[in-house]
Protein backbone atom coordinates (compact mmCIF):
# COMPACT_ATOMS: atom_id res chain seq x y z
CA UNK A 1 0.00 0.00 0.00
CA UNK A 2 3.47 2.38 0.86
CA UNK A 3 3.88 2.30 -2.97
CA UNK A 4 0.86 3.07 -4.20
CA UNK A 5 0.26 5.56 -1.73
CA UNK A 6 3.87 7.06 -2.55
CA UNK A 7 2.47 6.85 -6.79
CA UNK A 8 -0.19 9.05 -5.95
CA UNK A 9 1.29 11.01 -4.19
CA UNK A 10 4.10 12.03 -7.13
CA UNK A 11 1.50 12.25 -9.55
CA UNK A 12 -0.86 14.68 -7.56
CA UNK A 13 2.64 16.83 -7.17
CA UNK A 14 3.31 16.33 -11.09
CA UNK A 15 -0.34 17.36 -11.77
CA UNK A 16 -0.62 20.60 -9.60
CA UNK A 17 3.08 21.54 -10.86
CA UNK A 18 2.22 21.33 -14.19
CA UNK A 19 -1.01 23.22 -13.57
CA UNK A 20 0.94 25.88 -12.10
CA UNK A 21 3.62 26.05 -14.57
CA UNK A 22 0.55 26.87 -17.04
CA UNK A 23 -0.91 29.33 -15.08
CA UNK A 24 2.30 31.43 -14.38
CA UNK A 25 2.64 30.98 -18.79
CA UNK A 26 -0.41 32.08 -19.41
CA UNK A 27 0.05 35.25 -17.11
CA UNK A 28 2.60 36.20 -18.92
CA UNK A 29 5.27 35.71 -15.78
CA UNK A 30 8.63 34.69 -16.56
CA UNK A 31 10.13 34.48 -12.68
CA UNK A 32 8.04 32.44 -10.36
CA UNK A 33 8.92 31.26 -7.52
CA UNK A 34 9.48 27.42 -6.88
CA UNK A 35 9.21 27.28 -10.63
CA UNK A 36 12.05 26.46 -13.38
CA UNK A 37 12.73 28.26 -16.39
CA UNK A 38 10.93 27.06 -19.52
CA UNK A 39 12.32 28.36 -22.30
CA UNK A 40 15.47 26.63 -21.85
CA UNK A 41 17.04 23.46 -21.46
CA UNK A 42 20.93 21.99 -21.03
CA UNK A 43 22.17 19.85 -23.84
CA UNK A 44 22.94 16.32 -22.84
CA UNK A 45 25.83 15.89 -25.02
CA UNK A 46 27.64 12.49 -25.38
CA UNK A 47 25.06 11.08 -23.59
CA UNK A 48 22.70 11.58 -25.59
CA UNK A 49 24.19 11.35 -28.74
CA UNK A 50 22.06 10.33 -31.86
CA UNK A 51 24.31 6.95 -32.88
CA UNK A 52 24.42 5.37 -29.48
CA UNK A 53 20.41 5.30 -28.90
CA UNK A 54 20.14 4.12 -32.42
CA UNK A 55 22.90 1.50 -31.46
CA UNK A 56 21.45 0.42 -27.66
CA UNK A 57 17.92 0.37 -29.44
CA UNK A 58 18.71 -2.20 -32.14
CA UNK A 59 20.45 -4.47 -29.54
CA UNK A 60 17.17 -4.12 -27.05
CA UNK A 61 15.33 -4.12 -30.14
CA UNK A 62 16.63 -7.39 -31.73
CA UNK A 63 16.48 -9.12 -27.91
CA UNK A 64 12.72 -8.55 -27.78
CA UNK A 65 11.93 -9.55 -31.13
CA UNK A 66 13.57 -12.89 -30.52
CA UNK A 67 11.71 -13.07 -27.06
CA UNK A 68 8.46 -12.10 -28.71
CA UNK A 69 9.15 -14.93 -31.26
CA UNK A 70 9.25 -17.10 -28.53
CA UNK A 71 6.42 -15.72 -26.39
CA UNK A 72 3.77 -16.19 -29.96
CA UNK A 73 5.56 -19.60 -30.88
CA UNK A 74 3.70 -20.21 -27.25
CA UNK A 75 0.24 -18.51 -27.84
CA UNK A 76 -0.14 -20.31 -31.14
CA UNK A 77 -0.13 -23.63 -29.99
CA UNK A 78 -2.01 -22.14 -27.07
CA UNK A 79 -5.13 -20.90 -28.95
CA UNK A 80 -4.96 -23.47 -31.20
CA UNK A 81 -4.53 -20.99 -34.38
CA UNK A 82 -3.00 -24.02 -36.39
CA UNK A 83 -5.31 -26.33 -36.18
CA UNK A 84 -8.60 -23.70 -36.98
CA UNK A 85 -6.38 -22.05 -39.46
CA UNK A 86 -8.00 -23.77 -41.73
CA UNK A 87 -12.16 -23.28 -40.83
CA UNK A 88 -10.83 -19.68 -40.18
CA UNK A 89 -9.34 -19.46 -43.82
CA UNK A 90 -12.77 -20.85 -45.19
CA UNK A 91 -14.40 -17.37 -44.01
CA UNK A 92 -12.74 -15.96 -47.07
CA UNK A 93 -10.19 -13.08 -46.97
CA UNK A 94 -12.49 -10.44 -47.46
CA UNK A 95 -14.26 -11.01 -43.48
CA UNK A 96 -11.02 -12.06 -41.96
CA UNK A 97 -9.71 -8.47 -42.64
CA UNK A 98 -13.05 -7.14 -41.50
CA UNK A 99 -12.85 -8.87 -38.48
CA UNK A 100 -9.21 -7.84 -37.95
CA UNK A 101 -10.14 -4.22 -38.24
CA UNK A 102 -12.98 -4.38 -35.96
CA UNK A 103 -10.76 -5.90 -33.71
CA UNK A 104 -7.90 -3.82 -33.62
CA UNK A 105 -9.47 -0.38 -33.94
CA UNK A 106 -12.75 -1.38 -32.32
CA UNK A 107 -12.06 -3.82 -29.82
CA UNK A 108 -8.48 -3.08 -29.00
CA UNK A 109 -8.18 0.77 -29.54
CA UNK A 110 -11.37 1.87 -28.49
CA UNK A 111 -11.49 -0.60 -25.54
CA UNK A 112 -14.96 -1.29 -26.40
CA UNK A 113 -15.33 -4.40 -24.61
CA UNK A 114 -14.06 -2.94 -21.56
CA UNK A 115 -16.35 0.01 -22.06
CA UNK A 116 -19.57 -2.46 -22.24
CA UNK A 117 -18.51 -3.91 -19.13
CA UNK A 118 -17.42 -0.83 -16.95
CA UNK A 119 -17.04 2.50 -17.75
CA UNK A 120 -14.59 3.15 -14.84
CA UNK A 121 -12.21 0.47 -15.91
CA UNK A 122 -12.34 1.72 -19.37
CA UNK A 123 -11.49 4.94 -18.21
CA UNK A 124 -8.32 3.62 -16.24
CA UNK A 125 -7.14 1.44 -19.12
CA UNK A 126 -7.46 4.84 -21.49
CA UNK A 127 -5.87 7.10 -19.14
CA UNK A 128 -2.81 4.21 -19.33
CA UNK A 129 -3.15 3.40 -23.25
CA UNK A 130 -3.89 6.77 -24.87
CA UNK A 131 -1.20 8.27 -22.19
CA UNK A 132 1.12 5.65 -23.48
CA UNK A 133 0.34 5.86 -27.30
CA UNK A 134 0.70 9.58 -26.42
CA UNK A 135 4.53 9.42 -25.18
CA UNK A 136 5.10 7.07 -28.30
CA UNK A 137 3.87 9.72 -31.27
CA UNK A 138 6.39 12.70 -29.14
CA UNK A 139 9.19 10.17 -29.41
CA UNK A 140 8.42 9.57 -32.58
CA UNK A 141 8.28 13.11 -33.46
CA UNK A 142 11.01 13.97 -31.24
CA UNK A 143 12.97 11.62 -33.75
CA UNK A 144 12.13 13.01 -37.00
CA UNK A 145 12.11 16.46 -35.88
CA UNK A 146 14.85 16.53 -33.67
CA UNK A 147 17.38 13.85 -34.39
CA UNK A 148 20.56 15.32 -33.15
CA UNK A 149 18.74 16.30 -29.82
CA UNK A 150 19.32 19.46 -29.85
CA UNK A 151 17.91 21.47 -26.45
CA UNK A 152 14.12 22.66 -26.44
CA UNK A 153 11.91 24.40 -24.40
CA UNK A 154 8.72 23.11 -22.50
CA UNK A 155 6.22 24.49 -25.23
CA UNK A 156 7.76 22.41 -27.67
CA UNK A 157 4.42 20.44 -28.98
CA UNK A 158 6.62 17.12 -28.95
CA UNK A 159 7.46 18.14 -25.61
CA UNK A 160 3.42 18.70 -24.57
CA UNK A 161 2.58 15.70 -26.12
CA UNK A 162 4.99 13.58 -24.17
CA UNK A 163 4.12 15.81 -20.67
CA UNK A 164 0.10 14.83 -21.46
CA UNK A 165 0.83 11.34 -22.19
CA UNK A 166 2.84 10.85 -19.38
CA UNK A 167 0.62 12.41 -16.61
CA UNK A 168 -2.25 10.64 -18.43
CA UNK A 169 -0.54 7.36 -17.81
CA UNK A 170 0.65 8.49 -14.15
CA UNK A 171 -2.97 8.59 -12.98
CA UNK A 172 -4.25 5.66 -14.64
CA UNK A 173 -1.02 3.90 -12.98
CA UNK A 174 -1.34 5.13 -9.81
CA UNK A 175 -5.80 3.75 -9.53
CA UNK A 176 -4.36 0.35 -10.64
CA UNK A 177 -1.95 0.55 -7.88
CA UNK A 178 -4.23 0.93 -5.57
CA UNK A 179 -6.29 -1.60 -7.36
CA UNK A 180 -3.87 -4.23 -7.17
CA UNK A 181 -3.19 -3.62 -3.33
CA UNK A 182 -7.20 -3.37 -2.33
CA UNK A 183 -8.64 -5.52 -4.37
CA UNK A 184 -8.34 -9.85 -3.14
CA UNK A 185 -9.66 -10.84 -6.81
CA UNK A 186 -6.66 -8.99 -8.57
CA UNK A 187 -4.31 -11.86 -7.48
CA UNK A 188 -4.90 -14.53 -9.44
CA UNK A 189 -2.81 -16.61 -8.36
CA UNK A 190 -0.53 -16.98 -11.42
CA UNK A 191 1.04 -13.55 -12.35
CA UNK A 192 0.25 -11.07 -9.63
CA UNK A 193 3.47 -10.48 -8.55
CA UNK A 194 4.37 -9.86 -12.20
CA UNK A 195 2.07 -7.39 -12.43
CA UNK A 196 2.67 -5.39 -9.92
CA UNK A 197 6.69 -5.74 -10.83
CA UNK A 198 5.27 -3.84 -14.14
CA UNK A 199 3.31 -1.47 -12.52
CA UNK A 200 6.10 -0.13 -10.46
CA UNK A 201 8.34 -0.58 -13.32
CA UNK A 202 6.27 1.65 -15.72
CA UNK A 203 5.71 4.05 -13.57
CA UNK A 204 9.24 5.08 -12.55
CA UNK A 205 10.21 4.73 -16.09
CA UNK A 206 7.61 7.41 -17.15
CA UNK A 207 8.34 9.60 -14.05
CA UNK A 208 11.99 9.60 -14.67
CA UNK A 209 11.45 10.53 -17.73
CA UNK A 210 9.67 13.61 -16.69
CA UNK A 211 12.20 14.51 -13.88
CA UNK A 212 14.80 14.00 -16.45
CA UNK A 213 13.09 16.82 -18.63
CA UNK A 214 12.52 19.22 -15.57
CA UNK A 215 16.21 19.05 -14.50
CA UNK A 216 17.25 19.74 -18.14
CA UNK A 217 15.10 23.03 -17.48
CA UNK A 218 16.65 23.63 -14.38
CA UNK A 219 20.23 23.36 -16.23
CA UNK A 220 22.01 20.60 -13.67
CA UNK A 221 23.80 19.32 -16.11
CA UNK A 222 25.53 16.50 -13.77
CA UNK A 223 21.96 15.40 -12.01
CA UNK A 224 20.28 15.45 -15.98
CA UNK A 225 22.89 13.26 -16.91
CA UNK A 226 22.13 10.72 -13.69
CA UNK A 227 18.52 10.88 -14.27
CA UNK A 228 18.72 10.50 -17.87
CA UNK A 229 21.01 7.43 -18.02
CA UNK A 230 18.77 5.79 -15.16
CA UNK A 231 15.50 6.81 -17.37
CA UNK A 232 16.73 4.65 -20.55
CA UNK A 233 17.77 1.77 -18.65
CA UNK A 234 14.10 1.95 -17.08
CA UNK A 235 13.25 2.22 -20.81
CA UNK A 236 15.61 -0.93 -21.49
CA UNK A 237 14.01 -3.07 -18.94
CA UNK A 238 10.13 -2.36 -19.56
CA UNK A 239 10.66 -3.47 -23.18
CA UNK A 240 12.90 -6.38 -22.14
CA UNK A 241 10.76 -7.79 -19.43
CA UNK A 242 7.47 -7.19 -22.41
CA UNK A 243 6.86 -11.15 -22.83
CA UNK A 244 6.73 -11.86 -19.04
CA UNK A 245 4.77 -9.32 -17.59
CA UNK A 246 1.41 -7.29 -18.44
CA UNK A 247 3.34 -5.13 -20.91
CA UNK A 248 2.77 -7.99 -23.36
CA UNK A 249 -1.17 -6.72 -23.17
CA UNK A 250 -0.25 -4.63 -25.98
CA UNK A 251 0.18 -7.44 -28.67
CA UNK A 252 -0.99 -10.69 -26.97
CA UNK A 253 -4.62 -9.03 -25.97
CA UNK A 254 -5.41 -7.79 -30.16
CA UNK A 255 -3.70 -10.71 -31.08
CA UNK A 256 -6.72 -13.02 -29.14
CA UNK A 257 -9.45 -10.53 -30.11
CA UNK A 258 -8.85 -10.88 -33.13
CA UNK A 259 -8.96 -14.79 -33.20
CA UNK A 260 -12.31 -14.29 -30.43
CA UNK A 261 -13.80 -12.15 -33.56
CA UNK A 262 -12.82 -15.37 -36.21
CA UNK A 263 -14.03 -17.77 -33.83
CA UNK A 264 -17.22 -15.89 -33.37
CA UNK A 265 -17.87 -15.65 -36.90
CA UNK A 266 -16.89 -19.35 -37.63
CA UNK A 267 -19.97 -19.75 -34.62
CA UNK A 268 -22.52 -17.28 -36.43
CA UNK A 269 -22.23 -18.96 -39.84
CA UNK A 270 -22.58 -22.44 -38.49
CA UNK A 271 -19.35 -23.57 -40.74
CA UNK A 272 -17.75 -26.02 -38.33
CA UNK A 273 -20.82 -28.39 -37.02
CA UNK A 274 -19.92 -28.65 -33.07
CA UNK A 275 -17.55 -25.79 -32.49
CA UNK A 276 -18.79 -23.66 -29.55
CA UNK A 277 -17.61 -20.06 -28.24
CA UNK A 278 -15.53 -20.70 -25.33
CA UNK A 279 -15.00 -17.94 -22.73
CA UNK A 280 -12.37 -15.13 -22.73
CA UNK A 281 -8.95 -15.83 -22.08
CA UNK A 282 -7.68 -14.69 -18.96
CA UNK A 283 -10.98 -14.83 -16.84
CA UNK A 284 -11.10 -18.65 -15.75
CA UNK A 285 -8.56 -17.81 -12.84
CA UNK A 286 -10.84 -14.87 -11.57
CA UNK A 287 -13.95 -17.00 -11.86
CA UNK A 288 -12.14 -19.50 -9.87
CA UNK A 289 -11.19 -17.55 -7.50
CA UNK A 290 -14.64 -16.25 -7.17
CA UNK A 291 -16.54 -19.05 -6.66
CA UNK A 292 -13.82 -20.44 -3.74
CA UNK A 293 -14.53 -17.81 -1.96
CA UNK A 294 -18.70 -18.18 -2.18
CA UNK A 295 -18.44 -21.99 -1.48
CA UNK A 296 -16.16 -20.83 1.78
CA UNK A 297 -18.97 -18.98 2.84
CA UNK A 298 -22.20 -20.68 1.81
CA UNK A 299 -20.94 -24.34 2.37
CA UNK A 300 -18.37 -24.06 5.54
CA UNK A 301 -18.65 -27.31 6.01
CA UNK A 302 -16.87 -28.80 2.80
CA UNK A 303 -13.99 -27.23 3.52
CA UNK A 304 -11.06 -26.47 0.90
CA UNK A 305 -12.77 -29.27 -1.33
CA UNK A 306 -11.92 -28.09 -4.70
CA UNK A 307 -13.54 -26.06 -7.11
CA UNK A 308 -14.51 -27.18 -10.82
CA UNK A 309 -15.63 -24.88 -13.46
CA UNK A 310 -17.73 -26.23 -16.28
CA UNK A 311 -18.90 -24.10 -19.31
CA UNK A 312 -21.68 -24.75 -21.12
CA UNK A 313 -22.62 -22.73 -24.69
Amino acid sequence: MIWALIATLLTVGISLYLILLLLAALGGLTTVPFLIPLGTSIDLGQWAKPELIDLGAAIIGTIVLILLFRFFQRWIRYSALTVNWKYIRSLGWRRIALDTWTALFQDSLLLSSVQKRSKKRWLVHGLVLYGFIFMLLATTMSAVLNYTNAPHGFWWPPRIIGNLGGLSSLIGLSIIGWRLVRDPYEDNGKTYLADIAFVFLLFLTIFTGLATEFIMYGLNATLAHGSFLLHMLLVSGLFLALPYTRFNHVLLTPFLLILTRLNRTLVEEKIVPGILEEPAPGRHHKTERLAVDCQKQIFPQDGESPVILRYYP
